[in-house]
């Protein structure tokens, strides 16, 4: 099996997307950075650069630490720190209160933390 029948398809990745705006109110953020996402990925496919685009995150996710870069006691002080990042690491993970968030790029431009779904070990395990 190669790697790209190992991944959820487009239409797959839609629908999980869509599930996962449902509990969230079409005003919030969380609802708005899920929306741009599924936006993006449209954009792509209808560019042909899809499978650019699963390239480039293979490549990132070898060489990327799958464990958080820093971890905060609470959300004040990562959204804190967030703030005085010009170069955030995109992409990367951060541990606050024993949740892990990925940083992105909020629809207003601005970086953001997202909830992931799976857990990583804490900083320092």
């Amino acid at each position: 099996m190669n790697e790209s029948s190992s991944r959820p398809g487009l239409e797959r990745t839609l629908r999980a997307l869509a599930s996962a705006a449902r509990p969230h109110a079409s005003e919030s953020e969380e609802y708005a950075v899920i929306a741009l996402a599924a936006r993006a990925l449209l954009f792509l496919h209808s560019r042909d650069e899809l499978e650019d685009f699963y390239g480039w995150l293979e490549s990132r996710e070898a060489g990327v630490s799958s464990g958080p870069v820093r971890t905060f006691p609470s959300m004040n002080e990562a959204l804190g720190w967030l703030e005085h990042q010009p170069e955030a690491a995109h992409g990367s993970l951060v541990e606050v209160e024993h949740d892990t968030y990925v940083i992105a790029l909020g629809p207003t431009g601005s970086f953001v933390l997202v909830r992931t779904v799976t857990h990583h070990e804490p900083v320092g395990v």
